[in-house]
């Protein structure tokens, strides 16, 4: 405890604004320090005296009941309730909600922007007959295991069959059935996807599916997990 000395104006602020700013500021810290706590409390009573001899309130200071701990009161209080705390923490909050709802924004614009298939195959319970089974022998290079032959829907006349190859691989196969053609086939190792790519040419004329499509026109086969993502890139004549 101080001597109850007065010291002078200069010290006593200089003093008295350093244990203020440990009790009242941000990084308020003086709750852990009895001494300094004791010391606030003399010098605010001091001041307190000091302003009103000379007829003022005192500056920057609540009264002294509501700073003396032995008048019921914890002097650290204030550091209970920082509205500047709460103002922040909501800013963050706001911005953090406007962040997240921008990246919701610009993610569904580029879902909704991206390119997609123009058709998309389910899987069949489709059973290969003897002529899917007999071009699949031309896939030996692939080393198509034809018991794991799976149908999908077809399109443009056009068979599509998925297999496992015998060193594991994910194949896809394209199987024109008029002219009795495999037109394509490919295996990759996962997790690659299987593409295949069939082109009307002048000389495959005779295969309906060209018959839809100008000549140059390529399709583009994509094995998607359950499904096949067929992709058409019209050729443009000159």
């Amino acid at each position: 405890m101080g001597s109850g000395r007065i010291p002078a104006d200069g010290a006593l602020e200089a003093e008295l604004t350093a244990l203020r700013a440990r009790a009242y500021g941000v990084d308020a810290d003086i709750d852990a320090d009895p001494v300094a706590l004791a010391r606030l409390a003399e010098l605010e009573e001091l001041h307190a005296a000091s302003a009103a001899r000379a007829g003022q309130a005192p500056d920057g200071a609540e009264s002294s009941s509501a700073r003396d701990p032995a008048r019921g009161e914890r002097l650290g209080s204030p550091r209970r309730s920082r509205p500047w705390r709460g103002s922040r923490k909501a800013a963050f909050v706001a911005g953090a909600a406007i962040a997240t709802g921008v990246a919701l924004a610009v993610a569904g614009w580029m879902v909704w922007t991206a390119p997609r298939p123009d058709a998309v195959l389910q899987a069949t319970e489709g059973r290969p007959s003897e002529q899917v089974l007999r071009l699949t022998d031309y896939a030996r290079r692939q080393m198509v295991d034809k018991s794991t032959l799976r149908a999908f829907e077809p399109i443009l006349g056009l068979e599509v069959w998925s297999a496992r190859s015998g060193l594991g691989n994910d194949c896809l196969l394209v199987i024109e059935p008029v002219t009795d053609d495999l037109l394509a086939a490919g295996c990759v190792p996962a997790p690659a996807q299987p593409t295949v790519e069939i082109y009307n040419v002048p000389v495959a004329w005779m295969q309906t599916w060209t018959q839809e499509l100008p000549t140059g026109s390529v399709l583009r086969f994509v094995r998607n997990g359950d499904t096949v993502e067929v992709w058409i890139y019209e050729g443009r004549p000159s």
